[in-house]
């Protein structure tokens, strides 16, 4: 499958990365340090789905997603979304996070902005291991 049937375009390379500085700053090191020593794969895939949302950036527009994902599953998806273009992979890694992702924020962003003068509630539920 060639990129332009996977809705990539044919004469674009996928951007180098470039790592927010940010995300070399001690405090955001020592975070990141404590979330691979002290938090179970689940948790940690929240990471994967934050580099998925900074990797597709023409997709999603989330400022902060970097350095959420940081730098360590920041380099991973964007290897893997290297592999799945120079393979031509039917799905390229991170995309459907990123649109599902984006959904969820369109529906929270219009519940909060909601025009009738009141205030929105809003409640998120979550399923998986504990």
């Amino acid at each position: 499958m060639s990129n332009h049937e996977n809705g990539l375009p044919n004469d674009k390379p996928w951007p180098e990365l470039k790592l927010p500085e940010l995300l070399s700053s001690d405090s955001l090191r020592a975070l990141h340090a404590a979330i691979e020593s002290e938090w179970d794969f689940l948790r940690r895939s929240a990471c994967q789905t934050a580099a998925g949302r900074a990797l597709w950036k023409q997709v999603i527009h989330d400022p902060l997603a970097e350095l959420f994902a940081g730098e360590t599953y920041l380099k991973s998806v964007y290897e893997k979304i290297k592999k799945d273009r120079l393979n031509n992979a039917r799905e390229i890694s991170g995309v459907i996070l990123a649109v599902r992702t984006l959904w969820f924020d369109s529906k929270l962003e219009a519940a909060l902005s909601s025009s009738d003068g009141g205030g929105a509630q809003v409640v998120l539920l979550g399923a998986g291991k504990c």
